[in-house]
């Protein structure tokens, strides 16, 4: 059976370098993704567009807490980020800047008919 929170952050490690990142001169993002009592914490750190991945527990001038099966859900593209924060499935804290620019890790949001036809990027 895949782990498809594990592979999610594996897959941003190995990707090294996103163009879409360019902007963030230096910043870092933790993510507290809790399961069956524990929690287990990856650190995102990207340095104009380059991305690297540690499971580390502290730091972070942002931080994303989320359920394990909701950021499963985020991290396969059935869920949008950004919708889960507004319902209150997922929180965030920490730089605003970080946090617009941290949903471009994250696949497109479903397909819901009008982002699609209109080939808007709200992801």
């Amino acid at each position: 059976m895949t782990d498809v929170t594990q592979e999610f952050f594996h897959s941003l490690a190995r990707r090294g370098h996103d163009r879409r990142l360019t902007a963030i001169d230096e910043g870092s993002v933790r993510f507290d993704i809790a399961r069956d009592g524990r929690v287990d914490h990856w650190l995102v750190t990207i340095a104009k567009g380059d991305v690297t991945v540690t499971e580390q527990a502290t730091g972070g001038d942002a931080v994303v807490r989320a359920d394990r099966a909701v950021f499963d859900r985020i991290a396969s593209g059935r869920a949008y980020f950004l919708t889960t924060v507004l319902r209150g499935e997922a929180a965030v804290e920490g730089s605003p800047r970080l946090f617009a620019t941290v949903r471009r890790l994250f696949p497109p949001p479903p397909a819901s008919g009008t982002a699609r036809s209109r080939g808007g990027d709200d992801g």
